[in-house]
């Protein structure tokens, strides 16, 4: 696997080429990379992953993340994406899941550097669109696809990929005009298409499934500061929050349902080079509060939305943590005081 030149300046200015600084956090004397690049999935260690990328709509897109007003949350920080970004760096206090992975990693490509569309520099393998529904991730998988395949500075059959997919935001913004298109069936479907998608035409990869986020949890907020409710009522989100708060919950609730059902078929089990696994830690996600238990608006964008880059780096922490624990053991909310595990398992834990 080779590198352009800017990226190989970039490892060095953030001192990645030195020893890895997991050693602030984890035991030295363990190995988190094999000594040679494994070919079953079920032997593969952190520091075996070459390629990070992302699938989904606006909050992988991190659509407001770093704005200093309502006027800009429309601009894409996907740098800051906590699945799917790479601004910064873990040393300097950025703990997306790439972020973190890359302590681990020093050879990750693929995530995110900075703000921009989908097209641009960028962006890399973070492919997810603002206003992206379920049934745009088909589509996503086969663009991910072919942009792998052209960039020259990877090894498509070789390197080990994680595959971030989150999906479902968006569309509780918009199913209260059609239910039925919206459905936790038709959801299924889609994301098993997309799924199909990757395991026919991507080889050596993991995809974590994140169950979606539960935006009727946002009219708490609205009714609280006018502000948001007009803030959310303007930005991508079609169905009133207040009106359809209900339904918005029975949507998530539902997709995470088919999600893990789509899973427990074992359609994806049995491959030694591809694999999906359910992370659920917004299934039961609560508003984080302050001190009066009012809602923290600190943890949401100007749009009261979108997750601020704060935000950011508590769910990349919480995606890595889930993917770092056995099943039983996986949380099925945010702690917002987490701290970064340490791999307590020899491999990646491959099981739902």
């Amino acid at each position: 696997m080779g590198f352009p030149a800017d990226w190989l300046i970039t490892l060095i200015l953030v001192g990645l080429l030195t020893p890895s600084a997991c050693y602030n956090f984890c035991n030295s004397s363990r190995s988190y990379m094999s000594l040679h690049v494994p070919t079953n999935i079920r032997q593969l260690r952190v520091g075996d992953i070459s390629l990070v990328a992302g699938l989904g709509d606006s909050f992988t897109v991190a659509n407001g993340a770093r704005s200093t007003s309502f006027s800009r949350v429309h601009e894409e920080y996907r740098g800051d994406s906590f699945s799917a970004g790479g601004r910064g760096a873990y040393e300097y206090g950025s703990t997306t899941f790439p972020n973190i992975l890359r302590v681990f990693s020093r050879h990750l490509y693929g995530y995110a550097l900075g703000p921009g569309n989908v097209t641009s520099f960028n962006a890399r393998f973070n492919m997810a669109e603002a206003g992206a529904a379920f049934r745009h991730m088909p589509v996503q998988a086969r663009r991910l696809i072919y942009k792998m395949k052209n960039d020259p500075y990877i090894d498509f059959q070789n390197d080990w990929k994680i595959v971030n997919l989150f999906i479902g935001q968006h569309d509780q913004c918009v199913a209260c005009a059609n239910m039925t298109q919206f459905s936790p069936a038709n959801y299924n479907n889609s994301v098993r298409e997309t799924l199909d998608i990757l395991k026919q035409n991507l080889p050596r990869t993991l995809v974590n499934l994140i169950e979606p986020f539960n935006l009727g949890l946002i009219e708490e907020m609205m009714r609280l500061d006018p502000m948001c409710y007009y803030a959310a009522d303007n930005v991508r989100c079609a169905c009133d929050i207040f009106t359809n708060k209900t339904q918005m919950q029975q949507l998530a609730s539902g997709y995470g349902r088919a999600l893990r059902d789509l899973v427990k078929t074992g359609r994806y089990d049995g491959n030694n080079t591809f694999a999906v696994v359910i992370q659920p830690f917004f299934r039961n996600f609560s508003l984080p509060r302050n001190g009066p238990g009012i809602p923290d608006a600190l943890f949401f964008a100007h749009d009261c939305l979108h997750f601020s880059s704060s935000s950011h780096g508590v769910l990349g922490i919480a995606l890595w943590n889930s993917m770092l624990s056995m099943p039983a053991d996986k949380a099925t909310n945010v702690n917002i005081d987490a701290n970064v595990m340490c791999p307590s398992t020899e491999y990646i834990p491959i099981s739902n």
